[in-house]
């Protein structure tokens, strides 16, 4: 009975990890879109076993984050515009309710909590893309905390982690030609208005913060689109090939 349970909790652990791993790969951008997954290079890659892939696989489609092609495997989607519109306006929806929340439940050690992160917040450019993508993520899920509604919560973290796909993905495929966005500057006024109790403020704030990201990200994605159209090799890092270039179509 204790082998069997040991067994159980092994297997679990694995699986988790094939999951973390994966999932980690898809959202920083590091396992492209448009790109099936090789079974063998991904074992390889992360040290895992046939079981331990397929089960995280099949959780990450129910996630959306990976699609099933029949006889071809799994396939890393790439967004469309549309998607990243309604991504966009359903987090505008979420967070006006969370940062009106926040402002009337927040308690001081978690309002100083969201004010440091605030000051480590820089603007938005192509060198440490990936510490501002993370820190900005940190802002929000610390925000959502301080609604106290953990269906928020889950909700909140599922679309971040969208969010923070979409962010790598465009900095990697284009750069930010030239466009900054303060994100302290941004961050400041959600703070304060916590800070005061508004939640009228706090709504406006989180909304014009979102409203920004959305702006440079989409219009990063579109100038993209804009360049000659290249052909996309097969991906031999991951041993997958290309579904053809739809890239953030619209």
């Amino acid at each position: 009975m204790r082998r069997s349970i040991k067994g159980l909790a092994s297997k679990h652990t694995l699986t988790e990890k094939a999951y973390a791993c994966i999932k980690e790969g898809i959202v920083r951008g590091e396992i492209e879109e448009g790109v099936f997954l090789s079974e063998k290079n991904i074992m390889k890659r992360y040290g895992i076993g046939r079981t331990p892939f397929r089960e995280a696989c099949n959780r990450l489609h129910h996630e959306r984050l990976l699609e099933v092609v029949p006889r071809r495997g799994y396939l890393v989607p790439e967004m469309s515009l549309q998607e990243v519109r309604d991504l966009f306006e359903l987090r505008i929806l979420v967070e006006g309710a969370i940062a009106g929340l926040a402002a009337t439940r927040a308690n001081v050690r978690e309002i100083e909590e969201l004010t440091h992160l605030a000051e480590q917040s820089s603007s938005f450019s192509r060198q440490g893309d990936d510490n501002r993508t993370e820190t900005n993520a940190n802002f929000h899920l610390c925000l959502a905390g301080m609604a106290h509604n953990r269906e928020l919560m889950r909700l909140e973290r599922s679309v971040l982690e969208r969010t923070k796909r979409l962010a790598y993905n465009v900095a990697r495929s284009s750069g930010v030609r030239g466009q900054e966005m303060s994100l302290r500057t941004l961050h400041r006024p959600i703070v304060e208005a916590i800070r005061r109790g508004d939640k009228a403020a706090a709504r406006r704030a989180i909304i014009h913060d979102i409203q920004q990201g959305q702006t440079i990200l989409v219009g990063l994605a579109r100038y993209d689109l804009s360049e000659p159209e290249r052909p996309r090799e097969p991906k031999s890092r991951d041993g997958g090939t290309t579904a053809g270039s739809r890239k953030h179509r619209g």
